[in-house]
């Protein structure tokens, strides 16, 4: 799968970045508003889906943005306060797969502003004196510990990628990790320990991306010349695999 392309001196896009999606199955992409972020995942959801059409997505969009309307009709797609059903609908499959062992399905959870979330849920628990963030955190958490070998994977998106967002140092057990923008030197630290990262101007869609075992290189996502036909391919796709997935289990499990 293409995870975004490597610039060179010049500041241009040169060669693509590719890793196994199996390997690196667990993405933290961050960055403040502005960035690129939203455009930056609309490309590896395509990349991924292209990769592997069969992946079965959950889409969790906490703040129901224009960017994910085009999947108002998929049913894996989850707004607003629903982000809750659709990580425990997530994670019952997670589940599933994890007592078998092996999953006939490859599954990525992908959460747009997950740290939004978990604050004003923090709130409304408070008040109503609900647990429904620790079910969310410790859902994230066991994925994050548990599904590279299951093939079942978790995507994040933040702002801030702060520790008290990730249950039991679960922050850690993301294999690729990329941070777009001016990042604050507090940031940096967060996502990138260790790494000296030069303080540059970044253009949107401009960051850094660190992957297990590889150096950390400059990344930037292309421009998306047909953003609503890249959408439509999206949605199509999506469609069609949770139809292929319905006989999912008569088949061979994922590697």
């Amino acid at each position: 799968m293409i995870f975004g392309y490597a610039t060179g001196a010049d500041g241009k896009p040169s060669a693509p970045i590719k890793l196994n999606i199996q390997d690196y199955c667990h993405i933290l992409l961050t960055g403040s508003t502005g960035s690129g972020k939203s455009y930056a995942l609309m490309f590896l959801i395509g990349c991924l889906l292209k990769d592997s059409p069969e992946t079965e997505v959950f889409i969790c969009d906490f703040k129901n943005s224009e960017d994910f309307r085009f999947l108002k009709d998929y049913p894996l797609y989850y707004a607003g306060q629903h982000c809750y059903e659709g990580v425990m609908e997530f994670f019952r499959r997670f589940n599933d797969a994890r007592e078998n062992g092996k999953s006939f399905i490859r599954r990525v959870l992908i959460f747009d502003e997950y740290p939004s979330y978990i604050f004003y849920q923090s709130m409304m628990d408070k008040d109503n004196k609900t647990k429904l963030v620790s079910d969310v955190t410790n859902a994230i958490a066991t994925t994050l510990n548990l599904g590279r070998g299951i093939s079942q994977a978790a995507w994040l998106v933040t702002q801030r990628a702060d520790s008290s967002l990730f249950a039991n140092g679960a922050r850690d057990n993301f294999q690729v990790v990329i941070g777009l923008g001016r990042l604050s030197k507090e940031q940096k630290g967060m996502i990138f320990t260790g790494e000296e990262i030069p303080n540059e101007p970044m253009k949107r869609g401009e960051g850094y991306l660190l992957a297990d075992g590889c150096e950390i290189r400059k990344v930037r996502y292309p421009q998306i010349t047909n953003l609503r036909d890249w959408k439509w391919h999206i949605y199509d796709i999506l469609m069609r695999s949770l139809e292929n997935n319905e006989n999912s289990s008569q088949s061979t499990p994922l590697a």
